[in-house]
């Protein structure tokens, strides 16, 4: 179970109702720093490295942000997760926080139904490292640190150089991805099995830069160039410095994120409640 920013007592109703129902309840280390009173009474934990394999499933208890995190302990050991939405949009997110009969009693079925979301992955081809959890669901962007000075992003694809990007910053984008940062830089939308990358320019100076969508299976090669001598890399939540006039490679990952379905959800009903789809707020 991971959580982040939600009432203990909201915790305790889920935790009590799983182990009635003869689960064993483990808590992730880490999310339990904003309850340290509670930390003594609560014997079963998890850390980041620890092996999950036998874990039926890993609940995340939050928004699509706390699933991102989530994501770092259930990846590697191939545990399937269930969003529980204490967050605002949750396109990722599917279950309710209300509904914790219904999270029961699917938890309960002997075969849980999943999906499968594609990872991208990131490689320092210039000084090759074990860049732990170099992975990524939504995005890997490239982006310009604390300064005004713009950037430049060479780019490649299957070897064939493609276009300098000069802006603020570059993103690369999967299908599940398209509703967040993309998004937000005018980004299409794509449906979640849609077996497809999104190249999207941050702010950038040349306007007839626009999105482009590549098939997944491609190969991307990038070399952020910029006056500053290190750039941001972000792969989802996460962000490092890097420096610059390196070359990078983005690929689709051997590894898979493994999402439980939960009844009744829909990827159309999805976007039409979160982004007010035909909706006129002025009535």
């Amino acid at each position: 179970m991971a959580f982040h920013k939600i009432p203990w007592e909201s915790i305790q109703i889920l935790w009590h109702k799983l182990e009635s129902a003869g689960f064993e309840v483990y808590v992730s280390e880490a999310l339990l720093k904003p309850f340290e009173k509670t930390r003594d009474a609560i014997s079963n934990i998890f850390s980041l490295y620890s092996d999950l394999k036998g874990f039926k499933a890993l609940l995340s208890l939050g928004g699509d942000g706390t699933i991102l995190d989530a994501l770092l302990y259930a990846v590697p050991s191939k545990v399937p997760i269930l969003g529980v939405n204490f967050g605002r949009l949750g396109f990722l997110a599917n279950a309710q926080s209300t509904e914790n009969d219904q999270i029961v009693s699917l938890l309960l079925e002997p075969n849980l139904a999943v999906n499968l979301r594609p990872l991208i992955e990131v490689t320092n081809l210039e000084k090759p490292d074990p860049m732990s959890f170099n992975f990524a669901l939504n995005e890997i962007a490239i982006s310009k640190r604390d300064t005004a000075s713009m950037i430049t992003i060479e780019t490649y694809v299957e070897g064939e150089f493609l276009n300098d990007y000069w802006g603020d910053g570059l993103i690369i984008s999967t299908a599940t991805g398209s509703t967040g940062y993309s998004l937000s830089c005018g980004g299409p939308i794509l449906l979640p099995d849609n077996q497809s990358l999104v190249l999207t320019p941050i702010s950038p100076h040349n306007l007839t830069m626009r999105p482009l969508v590549l098939p997944d299976q491609l190969t991307i090669k990038l070399k952020p160039i910029g006056r500053q001598q290190k750039v941001m890399l972000s792969m989802d939540s996460r962000s490092k410095p890097i420096h610059s006039n390196n070359f990078m490679e983005i690929k689709k990952s051997k590894m898979a994120a493994i999402f439980i379905q939960f009844p009744g959800y829909s990827f159309g009903k999805t976007i039409r409640e979160k982004l007010f789809w035909g909706k006129d707020l002025r009535n």
